[in-house]
């Protein structure tokens, strides 16, 4: 878990309360946002390059964009690469309020150090970037259903910062059942789906088929497959391959 210092600290609260106890409801928006929080259908999916593609390429165009990665895990350096693609020198302390070294869920990972994963700090790290920021990314970990603490998931983080999902998605074999029960899964809790994008290092000759397949049985759009990048091409990948997905910010 990363150490809040006490400027971060101002305004969190003083007693640490398991999650299940927090005094605000988890599925009731605590903020009027702008912005998308990225989930997959599962882990590897390619969330971060996405998401990362996608600030990278508004942060061009001139658009503050805030970035977070809420709980990471298994020593990764998601929050590293979307902050480097925000062009800002946002505090990591915000950005991911908690990591922890195995690479588990967020609650099991935290059980595991003997650490407790506070709702209210990750709310208050998402408020102090969004109030400096025209828009927001915030990537999950994992799935959807992921949890980060007891009866609290990544789809109730989602509800309370009241962001729009944006579903990234492998493109082959399996990608209709684990895409549409991630849909089914955001709309039961009233999510609300921008889209889903496919994310690929290798060409899927069925992509475009399970794409269409995808929108018929769910009327969620699909937003167009980013395949493999080098990081210093991560805005012209994003304007050549996911347009639709930057105008996601002009709605």
């Amino acid at each position: 878990m990363v150490t809040f210092n006490s400027e971060t600290r101002a305004g969190f609260g003083s007693s640490r309360r398991d999650s299940a106890e927090c005094s605000v409801e988890r599925n009731v928006p605590l903020f009027m946002s702008r912005g998308l929080f990225v989930t997959g259908t599962d882990t590897g999916v390619g969330k971060t390059t996405v998401a990362c593609a996608l600030t990278s390429a508004w942060a061009a165009r001139g658009i503050k964009v805030g970035v977070m990665k809420p709980c990471e895990t298994g020593d990764g350096n998601d929050a590293e690469r979307l902050v480097a693609a925000s062009g800002r020198p946002l505090p990591l302390e915000l950005v991911r309020p908690y990591a922890f070294s195995l690479p588990l869920s967020p609650q099991v990972a935290a059980s595991r150090e003997n650490k407790d994963i506070e709702i209210e700090n990750l709310q208050l790290a998402f408020q102090t970037l969004a109030t400096d920021a025209d828009w927001m990314v915030v990537e999950g970990a994992g799935g959807l259903l992921v949890p980060i603490a007891k009866n609290f998931t990544m789809a109730d983080l989602a509800k309370q910062l009241d962001l729009a999902l944006l579903i990234v998605a492998r493109p082959g074999l399996g990608t209709i059942n684990h895409t549409l029960l991630t849909v089914q899964a955001a709309l039961t809790r009233n999510l609300k789906v921008s889209g889903f994008v496919f994310s690929s290092p290798h060409p899927e000759p069925e992509a475009e088929t399970n794409a269409r397949v995808i929108t018929e049985h769910s009327a969620v759009p699909f937003l167009g497959l980013l395949p493999a990048i080098a990081t210093e091409n991560l805005a012209t990948s994003a304007q050549t391959h996911l347009p639709r997905a930057l105008a996601l910010l002009t709605r």
